[in-house]
């Protein structure tokens, strides 16, 4: 007897994982530093690099930017040239973490 299949609920957001760093950004910037980081994506193919960004939704999150990169040294080399940017912390952010800034709950 085969198991019964378990059916995905699309409309709830999918837990995260990978290497999300927490990305601090000059006091109310953070608007402009998406739009230029998202400019510099394009412009200079970061695809590779930087692969996803998440804005968490809470207010006490306003200066603060997720990214996810599989290569710290170069994300930021890269990051540090985009105006509005301030530091990165150095040590990705465990998933749990991740996951209640972004609103996810498991």
């Amino acid at each position: 007897m085969t198991p019964p299949v378990e059916t995905v609920d699309s409309s709830f957001p999918s837990e995260i994982i990978n290497n999300w760093y927490l990305l601090s950004v000059r006091s109310k910037k953070r608007e402009v530093f998406l739009k230029y980081l998202d400019l510099a994506i394009t412009q200079k193919q970061l695809q590779e690099i930087i692969l996803d960004i998440k804005i968490p939704p809470d207010s006490v999150y306003q200066d603060i930017v997720l990214v996810n990169t599989n290569n710290f040294k170069d994300a930021y080399i890269r990051l540090k040239e985009i105006e509005g940017f301030q530091s990165i912390e150095r040590k990705p952010l465990p998933s749990a973490q991740v996951n209640r800034m972004l609103g996810i709950v498991k």
